[in-house]
């Protein structure tokens, strides 16, 4: 295997997550191959294979680094509009994440068939792993007065299958979306999401 020092492999692996988020976000993951990356990246093949097992986990990668950013930006909503009712804060946050978006158009380009072709193609434990980061922010919102009135590992579960749905609903090019979304997110939130004076009942993972 090759040997980098530590400058080096710093700067080749920020040459593939840059290559690599244009590339899946131009052709989709499973379009894009290894070989186009590392062209794009200007390394060798057997490089590639020092950071990342397969393509697949440098694009969990990519996307890992690109919801992250999402949160952070998301705690400015949350910290100025942390006085509205729970659910209704809680609906408001989903939808200025999910029309974030635009920023970040890999998640953007993300549907359900890309999240089979990834839980088919990658180890059970580096999805959970995934999720786990999902939990954890979720997590966060409690801090925001929003809490839930099931497991935070079921509401993370609900929220991520809402948001590939969400995602599936772009292609319909309808400019029906946003009602759509909200008359689901109300639905949702009103079985999940403890009213204020229910918060003490919340269950905490």
């Amino acid at each position: 295997m090759p040997k980098f020092s530590e400058t080096e492999k710093e700067i080749i692996k920020k040459k593939m997550l840059q290559e690599g988020e244009r590339l899946f976000t131009s052709f989709g993951i499973k379009k894009v191959s290894i070989d186009e990356i590392v062209n794009a990246s200007g390394i060798a093949k057997g490089s590639f294979y020092s950071f990342y097992p397969n393509k697949e986990s440098l694009y969990m990668d990519i996307a890992g680094n690109l919801q992250k950013k999402m949160w952070s930006e998301l705690e400015g909503f949350l910290n100025k509009n942390r006085s509205l009712p729970p659910r209704i804060l809680c609906k408001k946050c989903f939808l200025c994440m999910f029309n974030g978006l635009q920023k970040y158009p890999m998640l953007k380009r993300a549907d359900s068939e890309t999240a089979e072709y990834l839980f088919r193609k990658l180890p059970r434990e580096v999805m959970e792993a995934h999720s786990k980061d999902d939990r954890l922010e979720i997590i966060k919102l409690q801090e925001y007065g929003i809490h839930f009135n099931c497991s935070i590992e079921i509401a993370a579960k609900i929220l991520q299958t809402l948001a590939i749905s969400f995602l599936n609903l772009q292609n319909d090019d309808t400019d029906d979306q946003q009602v759509i979304m909200e008359v689901i997110l109300d639905g949702v939130l009103k079985e999940i999401v403890c009213e204020e004076h229910d918060a003490s009942q919340t269950e905490v993972l």
